[in-house]
């Protein structure tokens, strides 16, 4: 049995190395990994031919590997696949237990040989894969290997790209104060969506670099630069989107990227003069039904936030009173439409007559009192009923108006309110 004697260090004696002698070390540990884990991968071998690994009652020879080793179950199946594949190529495995090609590389190999559809045709490239593996460097290498598998595959490597494009999704999720985007497309689409990102991302990196240089000068450094990578690549997706959301759809219809936060005045106010006197903001919890501070779908926002982003961004603030009424939301109209219209179907979810339940997105958003008898086109004067309530209203002689309370009072033409304070 060969002996391998290998030389290591103490921790102290690793500071008494040069640069050279530390590369050198560095190079002779690493043959020595590569021929420690070729054995490893022979007792593998023996194991699974010999039956060894069932005298314990394990049922396969990877289960064996993970009980003996205490390793992951991707590494007892990469000691297994690639016993499996030197068992059948000699010259790869003479290369591996010389410590003349790297574990990684071998693992690659192992891949492409466990490859039902092409697995037996490796043999005959085992030559051109092996000068590959021990002269390139390993993503070269990995470039090198996927074209071999796509071309011994053909029929595979086709149906893998018409399963990740026909599969292709993207979502978005809030998960408290985080939100996060996930998307999942073939190569071809997400190539071109990369490169496009990338430009942004380089876009962002320049913008900070010329801060950093005009704040610090001649002596300015990387680290100084008020974002970091992670922030400007999270930036530069907004600004990919935005840029997106600019353009439009492709097909002439323009796209409204505004964002819409709902605020209660007094919160928007106390937080507002927080931020010019530094003075902390003391908030009652107890007054929770009267305070809001959130998308028009209901997720929470730090007020702080809502302040910074109404004067800074592209976002249009809903201020409402203590019983949730909206009491601005941007300039004069004649009609509730567009944003405005979602923020009022966020505070009224379902038809405001009584007994109706139809949900707000198939109803009407319209004026309580008639445009017709000096109603304005105000959110206070707005609110959302379904097609059939909304014409009952006006031809029947009923009246809308909304309490100070918030609530909705319905009253019949001769005056009686539709639900006596006594039913309620």
């Amino acid at each position: 049995m060969e002996r391998l004697v290998v030389d290591l260090p103490t921790a102290g004696e690793w500071s008494d190395l040069s640069g050279h002698d530390l590369d050198a070390k560095l190079r002779e540990l690493n043959i020595a990994a590569r021929r420690v884990e070729a054995a490893m991968v022979g007792a593998v071998d023996h194991a699974e031919r010999s039956g060894h690994y069932a005298a314990d009652g394990h049922r396969t020879v990877g289960a064996w590997v993970m009980a003996t080793t205490n390793c992951t179950r991707g590494e007892a199946t990469a000691r297994t696949r690639t016993a499996r594949m030197v068992r059948e190529l000699a010259e790869v495995a003479g290369e591996f237990m010389a410590g003349r090609i790297g574990v990684a590389q071998v693992r690659e190999l192992a891949r492409l040989h466990a490859n039902p559809r092409a697995g037996d045709q490796l043999a005959g490239s085992q030559d051109i894969l092996l000068e590959a593996a021990q002269t390139l460097e390993f993503a070269d290498f990995k470039i090198v290997a996927a074209r071999w598998e796509q071309l011994a595959d053909a029929d595979g490597a086709h149906a893998e790209h018409e399963r990740a494009h026909e599969y292709r999704n993207a979502r978005v999720g809030f998960d408290g104060a985080t939100t996060r985007f996930e998307t999942t497309h073939g190569v071809v689409q997400g190539t071109a969506m990369r490169d496009v990102f990338q430009t942004f991302c380089d876009a962002e990196f320049e913008r900070d670099w010329q801060w950093t240089r005009d704040t610090y000068g001649d002596d300015a450094t990387p680290s100084q630069m008020p974002r970091t990578a992670a922030q400007r690549r999270a930036d530069a997706f907004v600004a990919m989107v935005l840029a997106a959301a600019e353009a439009g759809t492709g097909d002439g219809r323009s796209i409204d990227a505004t964002v819409n936060l709902v605020c209660d005045l007094d919160q928007y106010e106390q937080r507002l003069e927080s931020e010019i006197t530094d003075e902390p903001v003391d908030v009652d919890p107890s007054t929770v039904r009267e305070r809001r501070c959130e998308t028009i779908d209901g997720i929470p926002v730090d007020p702080r936030q809502v302040v910074a982003a109404t004067v800074l961004g592209r976002l249009r603030l809903i201020v409402t009173d203590d019983a949730g009424v909206i009491v601005h939301a941007g300039r004069a109209r004649t009609l509730f439409t567009g944003p405005i219209r979602e923020a009022m179907m966020a505070l009224d979810p379902m038809c405001n007559w009584l007994g109706c339940t139809l949900r707000a997105q198939i109803c009407d958003i319209d004026h309580l009192e008639p445009r017709s008898r000096g109603g304005p086109t105000d959110p206070s004067n707005g609110g959302t009923m379904c097609h059939r309530h909304n014409v009952f209203k006006h031809t029947g002689g009923f009246a809308v108006a909304r309490r100070p309370d918030g609530t909705i009072h319905i009253t019949r033409p001769d005056g009686t309110p539709l639900r006596p304070p006594d039913a309620a």
